[in-house]
């Protein structure tokens, strides 16, 4: 009985296997490939599970009764069907292209392609460089995001599938109950499971791409990026703001403790090699926070994300948004170039300077700003803290203007409705 559950887990595995293959820039044959093999697949393990039960009477009913409650959605069955039997699956593709100044975001285009219609992204790239150019002759910043979805259907794809294999995990965990655990291979084949990309990687890791353009050498970098999940695979769930609160031992608000703990960490850091990874906390009205801790090699990233909190403010009841990144400074060097770009500008700084800051719902701002040559020394971390903080953005005001105009939007919505 310990193994009951293996040819299962073993279909299950197969199936994210071929999703492990698609990918945002694969050619559509590779990636129809996959969708057909995982469709297939996820089809096989309701199949050779009831095959494993359909004679033992008891888990027979209990296949029934969770498949019943966490296998509602037919679209799978249909689309293995469609894609065993009649044809391949019909994938469209979107590709959206935004420009970043530092104080907004601007929609460039917004294109579909089919696998008639395909277009390298490299090529649309390409013709887009005499654009970039008239935008800034030094660096241009902006993002591709893609998405997918099935021909005459606007469901977002990546959304259903993830909806898809929640449920049928929580059917395996069903199981797992009723057969009374699981054996060695189980476990292994769980392991593996749990560690793939489609679960465990951020969603805009999988669709998102940054790119800056030098007009100057007519070349593209595509940024590099890192980020830190506080709920691995549990993308989106928020936390209670009291434990966060409880769990930084300092006074004053919420924004004060998010100041002093990353004021704390930097001040840990060497003064010649600081490098605190950028931090977005939004709180909400519910008293629950989430966390967004990134890195990336180029400044489109933090745009980017800074622009997601902005349109996020819209929709969902947020009451404040903290902030805190690493400024560097510099004096005008010689060996720039004029204008410089900002990687140049990144690698001549002499010294960094820590900004926290903070926009509520009621366009109220704070803003701390710490010297990277001091920020070591207890004492001055405890004077800034003491008497430091500003009631209006200075360092950050540029970059947050974004999540301000936001705020104040959506004020002013709310007091037209009223």
């Amino acid at each position: 009985m310990s193994e009951l559950l293996y040819p299962a887990y073993q279909k299950l595995y197969s199936a994210l296997c071929n999703l492990e293959r698609f990918d945002k820039e694969t050619n559509f044959f590779d990636n129809i490939s996959s969708l057909d093999g995982f469709f297939s697949e996820y089809r096989n393990i309701t199949f050779v599970l009831q095959a494993q039960v359909k004679h033992m009477d008891d888990l027979y009913a209990a296949y029934l009764r969770n498949r019943d409650l966490y296998l509602k959605d037919h679209w799978f069955v249909d689309k293995r069907n469609e894609t065993t039997k009649e044809h391949s699956f019909k994938l469209v593709k979107k590709i959206q292209l935004t420009l970043y100044l530092p104080d907004r975001e601007v929609g460039v285009f917004n294109k579909e392609f089919s696998v008639e219609n395909d277009k390298p992204l490299d090529s649309l790239l390409s013709e887009l460089k005499e654009f970039f150019a008239q935008i800034n002759q030094v660096e241009v910043f902006f993002s591709v995001r893609f998405s997918f979805h099935e021909k005459n259907s606007d469901i977002d794809l990546l959304e259903k599938l993830v909806s898809g294999i929640s449920s049928m995990l929580q059917f395996m965990e069903a199981m797992e109950r009723d057969t009374m655990g699981n054996g060695i291979l189980c476990d292994q084949l769980k392991a593996k499971i749990t560690g793939m990309k489609i679960l465990l990687a951020p969603r805009d890791f999988l669709l998102v791409d940054d790119y800056v353009y030098y007009p100057c050498t007519g070349t593209f970098d595509k940024g590099s990026r890192l980020a830190v999940t506080l709920s691995p695979g549990c993308e989106g769930n928020r936390l209670p703001l009291a434990s966060m609160i409880q769990n930084i031992c300092y006074g004053g608000t919420p924004f004060d403790k998010f100041t002093f703990m990353h004021a704390f960490l930097c001040g840990m850091q060497p003064e010649k090699d600081k490098d605190l990874m950028p931090v977005i906390m939004t709180v909400y009205g519910d008293g629950t926070y989430d966390m967004n801790v990134f890195h990336a090699s180029i400044k489109t990233t933090m745009y980017r994300k800074i622009n997601e909190i902005a349109r996020h403010i819209s929709s969902q009841d947020v009451k404040e948004v903290f902030y805190m990144s690493l400024y560097s400074y510099s004096h005008f060097h010689k060996e720039l170039s004029v204008p410089a770009t900002s990687k140049e500008r990144i690698a001549a700084s002499e010294t960094d300077f820590l900004v926290c800051a903070c926009i509520n719902e009621r366009l109220e701002e704070k803003e701390y700003v710490f010297d990277g040559r001091e920020i070591d020394k207890p004492e001055y971390v405890a004077q800034i803290m003491k008497n430091g903080m500003t009631d209006s953005l200075h360092a950050s005001r540029l970059n947050l203007h974004p999540i301000w105009q936001a705020f104040s939007d959506k004020q002013k919505s709310s007091g037209s409705k009223k």
